[in-house]
């Protein structure tokens, strides 16, 4: 390893973007593993100025709106009748088209379209005559500032092959923006299939009878589950870990107390983590056993695909919960498919993100809402998964404070 980037570096290196809706901010981490100074393209001036740094520095940038990516434009939304629209179906279920969401461009039958571009369009409106699509970036309306920190950096032995990475649109692309409403419209993700349909509706405490003890996503993202968590918490808190299992993500010498709330006391019993646990279905009994203002925060980790009322659990967390405290829920996409909602397979995972803001918006008692993702790191080459899958889990996460 070299102590400081030259023109000749290979580097580690995190990019990091902040940006904000009208109802969240977010934060985009984004491992660039092994960047190529000399080859790779970068956000305006990073380049020059990563020259002499090392491992701990980092450069700031910013970008206005439409500046990373193609400005917004009225000429790419467009009005199609319902003949150039293609349906498509997943698992012998058709999608269902709702305003807000997001399908891939691929189902329009437009001239400068293949059939199989799944870049995404946003869904603006839909009647009986047809439909309106929204075919720019998901990210065209924000602007944002960004960080790069270099993780660590080495001099390479050559420039043989190779492509040249676009860092900037490795991060933009298929994914941020995805997360807001369109000009505070709601986003129509379920209809009025409510509550929550799933393809298997066997009682939960059925399917959970049997204990699973095992994580349910790699190391890698386990850590970044971690650090998103201790990011709200501090010693001396009393916190619910809401669908708790096994693990709680968190680290040795945490200081907190732990009330675990899940469907398996043999899951809740090998955590280490955990001071004490009750078993509750949530599907079943949406609010907690707990008295109002418990708890001095809550998180729910790699669940919240499974809620079939979410909007009332939210709710009754908002009850459990003091003011100030920080509700936190993380989510991958790793899942176990009888059980997920059926609207959660169909989204784009920063759709995902969007699903749980607004699952904040819509059950209120809740502000300073948040996202953050972590994508593209190195999978643990102790992974049973590794050497199919090279990369870790992406981490996605939404947060909120009680009011």
């Amino acid at each position: 390893m070299s102590k400081a980037i030259t023109p000749d570096s290979l580097a580690v290196l995190e990019v990091r973007l902040f940006w904000q809706s009208p109802e969240a901010s977010f934060e985009e981490r984004y491992l660039a593993r092994k960047a190529n100074l000399w080859r790779d393209c970068f956000p305006p001036g990073v380049e020059e100025e990563l020259v002499g740094k090392g491992p701990g520095d980092s450069v700031p940038f910013s970008l206005e709106a439409g500046e990373a990516v193609p400005a917004y434009s009225e000429q790419r939304v467009d009005r199609l009748p319902w003949r150039d629209y293609l349906p498509r179906a997943v698992a012998g279920r058709e999608i269902p088209l709702r305003p807000g969401r997001f399908y891939p461009q691929g189902v329009l039958r437009l001239p400068s379209v293949h059939p199989q571009t799944a870049t995404p369009f946003r869904l603006l409106d839909k009647d009986d005559q047809g439909l309106t699509c929204d075919r720019n970036h998901p990210f065209a309306r924000f602007a944002a500032r960004g960080e790069v920190h270099v993780i660590n950096c080495r001099e390479k032995t050559g420039d043989t092959g190779g492509a040249c990475a676009m860092w900037l649109e490795d991060v933009l692309n298929f994914g941020p923006g995805m997360q807001a409403r369109f000009h505070g419209r709601p986003t129509d993700f379920w209809g009025g299939d409510y509550p929550l349909p799933r393809a298997e509706e066997t009682p939960d405490a059925e399917f959970y009878a049997s204990p699973k003890l095992t994580g349910h996503v790699d190391s890698q993202a386990s850590e970044h589950i971690r650090d998103i968590t201790m990011r709200s918490l501090a010693p001396g808190m009393e916190v619910l870990d809401l669908m708790a299992s096994v693990q709680s993500h968190l680290p040795d010498g945490h200081g907190l107390r732990v009330t675990g709330l899940g469907l398996n006391t043999e899951e809740m019993a090998a955590n280490p983590h955990l001071d004490s646990h009750t078993v509750h279905d949530l599907n079943r009994d949406p609010s907690p056993p707990f008295a109002d203002n418990s708890f001095d925060a809550c998180f729910c980790h790699l669940s919240v695909e499974y809620l079939r009322d979410p909007l009332a659990v939210f709710r009754e967390v908002r009850r459990v919960l003091k003011p100030g405290a920080p509700f936190i829920l993380t989510f991958s996409d790793r899942w176990f498919p009888p059980k997920t909602t059926l609207v959660w397979p169909d989204l784009h995972p920063f759709e995902r993100q969007g699903f749980v803001l607004e699952l904040f918006l819509r059950a209120g008692g809740f502000t300073n809402l948040h996202g953050t993702s972590h994508r593209n790191w190195w999978r643990p080459a102790d992974d049973p998964h590794y050497g199919q899958i090279f990369t870790a889990d992406p981490v996605f996460a939404v947060q909120g404070e009680a009011v």
